[in-house]
């Protein structure tokens, strides 16, 4: 059943049970007020009737007259009502015949049913040994009583029926919005994550209805998100197997032909030395991946790492750069001091692979309040516009040709990236094609109650 016919079907059962026991009570109450009125009414006419008739009997008997049976007879008859005469257990007379079989007892009043009508029987014994017994019609105030009951049944029926029409009326109106809500759900369920409901009716309803878009929000947003991971996973694996198969390709041919050709010292030295070059790049790329794993698997702890300890090291891991570092004194940051001096390293081999040979790479360090900023600067060929918010991403590469002949892989601003997410940052690179780039991360100044 669905919820509207619910919402019909409770309302007219309560309806119903209001409607009808108010109605009842109220007629049968208006019922026992005219009863007993009626009661009171019959109950005078009873005792006159009984006064009258004891006084009829004393005046006979006043006046020596014989009290017989004719004469009792003729005188319950004068009354002109249904009434019936008792002496003792033996019945005189009786203007009603169903009254002949209630000999009751002084004071007694009864109701009685008979065939297609209704009294009120009242007895009273007399002198003498009478008991007088009379009846009072009453049959059309229970025929009253019945005929009302009749058209109130009738009026709660109309009633009824009209209430139920309103209501399913009104429940479909109101249900409309959860109807909505239903369809918008199975959309959302088949794949139409943009559908939204958008009701405004001013109650729960548009609250609900407002959560219901929120969640499908959150949901169209997640299966973007899912959808984009997918789709960068898909675009890794297969730069991933394009990196590995562009030196297993090259080692493996230098390889046939030391084995299969005779080749003379110098061909032999060159396919040695190509062999190694694309050996040390599959030995780069794989520790880079390393690192990359490393960097989403563990969490990192940070420590105090002097600035001025790094530039020495920098310097020695990166001899073929002109490397200008900040003058002393350098801050002290909280950070990996080995993942920030790999950050530090990639982005100058990047600078030295995009500048012409022999051109600087300077690094700036600026500090402002408790934030770090190191900024590495080149004055090479720079990154075109559109390139840039994808540089960050595994193994894309701006000129492929000319990172695999540097012994790039395309890892290592990805690496940077992770590097700086590890420490609360992030990689901010500005660039200008034909004068250079600067890759900039915040880190932050070292307090002495993170020991």
């Amino acid at each position: 059943m669905r919820y509207a016919q619910k919402m019909v079907c409770l309302l007219v059962l309560v309806l119903a049970a209001s409607f009808g026991i108010g109605g009842c009570v109220l007629l049968y109450s208006d019922f026992a007020v005219q009863r007993s009125r009626a009661a009171a009414s019959d109950a005078a006419a009873h005792a006159q009737a009984c006064t009258l008739l004891q006084t009829e009997i004393i005046d006979l008997q006043r006046r020596g007259v014989s009290v017989g049976d004719a004469a009792l007879t003729a005188r319950v008859e004068a009354q002109q009502r249904p009434a019936a005469l008792w002496r003792g257990d033996t019945l005189v007379c009786a203007t009603l015949p169903g009254l002949a079989d209630f000999p009751l007892e002084n004071a007694a009043a009864v109701t009685v049913r008979t065939e297609g009508a209704v009294y009120t029987v009242y007895a009273s014994d007399l002198q003498g040994g009478l008991r007088l017994v009379t009846a009072y019609d009453r049959t059309e105030l229970y025929r009253g009583r019945r005929a009302a009951l009749t058209r109130f049944l009738a009026l709660e029926v109309v009633v009824l029926g009209a209430a139920a029409l309103v209501t399913a009326l009104l429940a479909a109106r109101l249900t409309r919005p959860l109807a909505v809500l239903t369809e918008a759900g199975a959309q959302i369920a088949a794949g139409d994550y943009a559908r939204r409901t958008a009701l405004h009716t001013g109650d729960e309803i548009e609250t609900l209805s407002r959560s219901f878009d929120a969640m499908a929000d959150a949901v169209q947003e997640k299966i973007a998100d899912l959808q984009a991971d997918v789709q960068r996973r898909e675009d890794f694996v297969g730069a991933f197997t394009h990196e590995l198969k562009t030196p297993m390709t090259s080692i493996i041919g230098y390889a046939d032909i030391l084995a299969t050709m005779q080749t003379d010292p110098a061909e032999q030295r060159e396919a040695a030395a190509a062999i190694a070059h694309e050996g040390r790049r599959l030995e780069a790329l794989s520790h880079k991946l390393l690192a990359l794993l490393g960097l989403s698997e563990e969490a990192l702890t940070l420590t105090a790492v002097p600035l001025d300890s790094l530039w020495p090291r920098l310097r020695a891991a990166c001899p073929a750069a002109v490397l200008q570092t900040p003058p002393p004194p350098a801050p002290i940051v909280a950070g990996d001091a080995e993942l920030l001096l790999d950050l530090l390293c990639n982005l100058v081999q990047n600078a030295v692979r995009a500048a012409a040979p022999g051109s600087p790479v300077v690094l700036y360090c600026s500090q402002s309040g408790d934030a770090v900023t190191l900024t590495v600067a080149d004055t090479g060929c720079g990154i075109p516009p559109e390139e840039l918010p994808r540089i960050t991403e595994p193994f894309y590469m701006v000129d492929k040709s000319r990172a695999r002949r540097q012994g790039g892989s395309g890892l290592g601003l990805a690496l940077c990236q992770r590097i700086a997410a590890a420490h609360g940052s992030a990689l901010q690179i500005e660039s200008e094609p034909g004068k250079g780039t600067r890759v900039s991360v915040t880190l932050p100044v070292w307090r002495e109650v993170q020991s």
